[in-house]
């Protein structure tokens, strides 16, 4: 009798001592890291939370996109990561068809008047700036948009003053555009030139404006719109 009870308690031991340690000890160990993901997980939320402008901002595709694919790589928890990667899919698939209508603007726009240069313009920078986020650091490069932008526009406003006569107006819409961006086009050039003009006593004279045209074809005419060039070339004869 007592021979068929030794096995039976073994039995039941074994059985207790299994469920304490093997079974408990999984669960703990499971309970523990669904806690920890969790855990994770909140802190992962805390730190999206800190780009929650750069996420929702409206014009910064390409800016959300990188965001999207750092935090597709470097996000621990499982769930969120598969969400940033599909964040990422829809972003990359909007960013190449951003990069498509630029293109499409960029050799479809008639630039043989100020306003389809000026469109050109900005698609070729809105490209530019689309593509080099995160490639070109900012600190190292000439390239910022907001300024390539003002330097365009002071740059026509310039020749538009030019033609209208206005050579004080002129110098400083050169100067303007040179100070938004340091060696744009040939306007510094152009500046300094109107400089050495600019105590003329024969500043009101028509012959005084043909001469300045004239200069302004042969000598300053790089990236010269092709509207203010041709209104010029009339204007010197």
């Amino acid at each position: 009798m007592e021979n068929k009870e030794a096995p039976e308690k073994s039995k039941i031991d074994f059985i207790k001592w299994f469920i304490n340690t093997v079974v408990i000890g999984l669960l703990t160990f499971f309970f523990s890291w669904i806690l920890d993901e969790r855990k994770q997980g909140v802190e992962e939320i805390k730190v999206y939370n800190t780009y929650v402008e750069l996420i929702t901002k409206v014009d910064g595709l390409a800016e959300r996109r990188l965001l999207a694919e750092f935090f597709s790589n470097v996000t621990v928890s499982g769930q969120l990561k598969e969400g940033w990667k599909d964040y990422y899919d829809i972003l990359d698939k909007q960013y190449k068809n951003e990069i498509a209508k630029q293109d499409l603007i960029i050799s479809k726009t008639d630039t043989t008047t100020i306003e389809g240069k000026i469109e050109r313009e900005k698609a070729i920078l809105k490209k530019s700036t689309i593509e080099g986020t995160g490639v070109i650091s900012p600190i190292i490069t000439k390239l910022n948009p907001q300024n390539f932008k003002l330097a365009l526009q002071k740059e026509l406003e310039g020749f538009t003053l030019l033609i209208n006569k206005d050579i004080e107006g002129a110098i400083l819409a050169f100067s303007e555009s040179e100070n938004a961006y340091n060696s744009f086009h040939q306007v510094y050039e152009i500046e300094k030139y109107l400089k050495s003009k600019l105590q003329s006593e024969e500043v009101k004279s028509d012959e005084f404006w043909k001469v300045i045209y004239k200069d302004l074809l042969e000598k300053y005419s790089w990236k010269m719109p092709r509207i203010i060039k041709s209104k010029l070339e009339n204007f010197s004869k």
